[in-house]
């Protein structure tokens, strides 16, 4: 009987130890590396106005400049950083704006031609909007050395080119 006893134990430890589960688990750490990061953004450079004296203007347009305070920018005006001058009409209104500091915004949708402003190639045409614009740069081509001149109606096209042929380049 104890033959059997010691059997039946075995047998016993041999279930037991089959029912017996083991569990190993693993330890996991994560390392999170956060690095700030900051970015300045520089103001757009302030141009200073443009070096040029305009010796013929149209007749609707006098030789006082107007307040670029009081001016509601367009699309030809608006450019940040940029330094324009505005000659004013009798009635307040602007004639020509003269933009330091970008080449117009919007491509001529027009044929365009060519003159001079004071030696230098310019491009010139007639947008839909009335008005019409010329666009030229010199060099070194620094953002300063572009130029866009904006002429608004009523104007004629021997105007824009004698205004333009009229530009002198002083100082600056």
């Amino acid at each position: 009987m104890r033959r059997l006893s010691g059997a039946l134990l075995l047998v016993v430890v041999g279930c037991s130890a089959a029912a017996v589960e083991t569990t190993t688990s693993v330890s996991t750490t994560t390392t999170a590396v956060v690095s700030a990061t900051t970015t300045t953004t520089e103001p757009p450079v302030e141009c200073p106005p443009a070096p040029y004296e305009l010796d013929f203007l149209p007749v609707e347009v006098g030789h006082t400049t107007l307040d670029p305070d009081e001016i509601d920018p367009d699309v030809w005006t608006s450019v940040g950083g940029t330094q324009t001058t505005f000659w004013g009409r009798e009635d307040g209104t602007v004639g020509i704006a003269l933009v330091r500091g970008t080449l117009p915004p919007v491509d001529w949708p027009n044929e365009k031609g060519d003159a001079e402003v004071d030696g230098t190639p310019v491009v010139v045409g007639p947008h839909p909007d009335g008005t019409w614009v010329a666009g030229w740069f010199e060099q070194p081509e620094g953002r300063c050395d572009l130029y866009a001149m904006v002429f608004y109606p009523p104007v004629s096209p021997a105007e824009v080119e004698q205004v333009l042929e009229g530009m002198i380049r002083v100082a600056g």
